[in-house]
């Protein structure tokens, strides 16, 4: 059936099947195709995995099957189903399952939401990150400049919050900029730490008024309890993989682009060997694999439609909420720092495990040549670079890089499709050459309305023009993919549904509506752009757009029907995109979620 449609789509017609084939069929619909040749319609007819037909009722209703499923939409919108282009699902997996705290910041609630993942994990399971405080500078919603509303100091929990609900579940989570961590009696008895230990030079293993251990560790104390946390077991993954695929499909995903380690292809292949998969995991692996990726002739595209190779990841230096990301200049709050460029290393270069996150990342000249010496290496297999670069600096740097390697295999001018991933804030002469090196920026829109609370205290008013500059990226030439970056950073949390990202790229406001001109407006994304992005972009940047990113004839049918025209409310009243609702996800040609009547 599957050489049937594509040779019949081939003569250019909107139906590519013989009438009385399909098994599912949506009619009373308002179709947006995202296809520059039939942009409209009312209808869709669904083969198996396939669109067959796209087009009017009536036309439609004659590809029925003698058992097909027919759906009267009642008037509700359809678009391509979304596909996410930055997805760190094991991270996801891990806050949807165990812990988030970023809003929290008082005793009360920070104790009810560790409970909460004690019903979540199964009994043994570490509980982890949680990130608190993220928010107790500002409110979440807030585009900046507020004092600081608390007025004892920064909160500090103590391990009695949570010891009394956390007895079968060791706990170590950490403040927001990872400056303390909190261990519950049950990590601490794992790790072999009480009252005795000796504290690590340059260490903190608090006390309370009467000598008791508090569960708070700072700097190389908390090494004493993280040697002692043991890999996640394969079942709590395949359990952590279910929970994004459950927020995905509620949210009208139906693709999601992930970076993705060797464990985690292996939840997947074990998923789709069960039949549990619901949505596409497209993987990429970090570039220090590259040797071994292609000593296995792993190249784009290796895999099936549930599961393909699409690309590399890799970094350039570190991120905006912990004043990570790199600049020319110094942070505003910060004198002294511009960031750091992150070390990539070769697999054997890799750190001990005694060495900290941050030690292993500062820069050196080691670092980014050895980033560029794996790009080399990765031309040969097919599989595209998307290279993280935030601050003005970082990004030069990537660029730089680019240009030189692209150069010098002779692909500026070939359809490379590489990408530099967030390029969030560039300097005013670095836009022009994502249209002069033909490249791809994989963008997070929804940072804009999470970000800005900070963004101009960290790097002013000047540099933060260049900041989530979409229509400039666009009109320089560059293809916008768009991402949640779900699940967040350490200051922040980032949803996957769709819905978020458009509302910040049309309105660049907070959810709360601020400012209400919006931030730099100039740069505001026009909604049809901002749900291309979404759909159409991602596809063609993961050359996939023979199969997906379109409601064709032909193509995979992969669909998300909202109850709000997505279109009309981006463009009149794009708060109102808040609270659109998902009524169904269909992933080749299934049904995987329907929302309740």
């Amino acid at each position: 059936m599957r050489a049937l449609i594509l040779g019949l789509c081939a003569l250019g017609v909107t139906a590519c099947a013989p009438p009385g084939t399909a098994d599912l069929i949506l009619v009373n619909g308002n179709v947006y195709t995202m296809d520059d040749a039939q942009p409209r319609a009312e209808a869709v007819a669904i083969d198996g995995e396939w669109i067959v037909a796209v087009g009017s009722n009536a036309e439609v209703r004659r590809h029925a099957g003698p058992d097909a499923r027919i759906i009267d939409l009642g008037g509700t919108h359809v678009f391509p189903g979304f596909n996410d282009g930055h997805v760190h699902v094991q991270s996801t997996g891990g806050l949807l399952t165990g812990v988030n705290l970023l809003d929290v910041h008082e005793a009360g609630p920070f104790a009810e939401r560790v409970k909460g993942a004690t019903t979540r994990l199964p009994t043994g399971s570490w509980i982890m990150r949680g990130d608190w405080g993220a928010y107790e500078q500002w409110e979440a919603g807030s585009a900046g400049g507020q004092a600081d509303r608390r007025t004892g100091g920064r909160f500090t929990p103590h391990r009695d919050l949570i010891d009394s609900v956390t007895s079968e579940h060791p706990v170590f989570v950490r403040s927001f900029d990872g400056a303390m961590y909190l261990a519950n009696s049950a990590a601490l008895e794992a790790a072999g730490v009480d009252e005795n230990t000796r504290v690590p030079s340059g260490g903190v293993i608090e006390r309370d008024a009467n000598g008791r251990l508090t569960g708070i560790l700072r700097g190389p104390a908390t090494r004493l309890v993280s040697r002692a946390i043991p890999p996640i077991p394969f079942d709590q993954r395949l359990t952590m993989v279910r929970a994004v695929m459950q927020e995905a499909r509620e949210g009208g995903i139906t693709t999601i682009q992930d970076i993705t380690s060797s464990q985690q292809l292996q939840a997947y292949r074990e998923l789709q060997r069960r039949g549990e998969l619901t949505v596409r995991f497209m993987i990429r692996p970090s570039l220090d694999n590259v040797t071994h990726t292609a000593g296995l002739g792993i190249t784009q595209g290796l895999g099936d439609d549930w599961l393909k190779f699409i690309g590399y990841k890799a970094w350039v230096d570190g991120i905006m909420g912990s004043s990570g990301a790199m600049f020319f200049r110094d942070y505003d709050h910060d004198p002294g720092n511009r960031g750091y460029v992150r070390q990539i290393m070769l697999p054997e270069a890799q750190p001990g495990a005694g060495m900290s996150m941050t030690e292993s990342q500062k820069y050196t000249d080691f670092g980014v040549g050895n980033l560029e010496r794996l790009l080399h290496e990765s031309v040969a297999t097919g599989l595209t670079p998307h290279v993280h670069a935030i601050g003005d600096k970082g990004v030069r740097i990537i660029l730089d890089i680019f240009d030189r390697v692209l150069n010098e295999h002779d692909l500026v001018d070939a359809d490379h499709r590489w990408r530099v991933i967030h390029a969030q804030v560039l300097h005013p002469d670095d836009f022009p050459r994502f249209g002069e090196l033909n490249l791809v920026a994989e963008v997070n829109p929804y940072h804009i309305s999470d970000d800005m609370r900070w963004m101009e205290e960290r790097i002013g008013a000047e540099r933060s023009r260049g900041a989530y500059a979409f229509r400039d990226l666009k009109e320089a030439g560059a293809v916008l993919v768009f991402g949640s970056d779900s699940p967040g950073t350490n200051a922040a949390r980032y949803f996957l549904s769709p819905i978020y990202g458009l509302y910040a790229a049309v309105s660049r406001q907070t959810l709360t509506g601020e400012p209400a001109e919006g931030w730099f407006p100039e740069q505001r994304l026009t909604i049809e752009e901002a749900i291309e992005a979404y759909t159409k972009s991602p596809a063609w940047a993961s050359f996939e757009e023979d199969i997906k990113g379109t409601l064709t004839a032909g193509k995979l049918a992969d669909i998300a029907v909202f109850d709000t025209d997505l279109m009309e409310v981006g463009a009149s009243d794009p708060g109102r995109l808040l609270d659109a609702k998902v009524q169904y996800t269909i992933v080749g040609g299934q049904i995987v979620y329907e929302a309740s009547r």
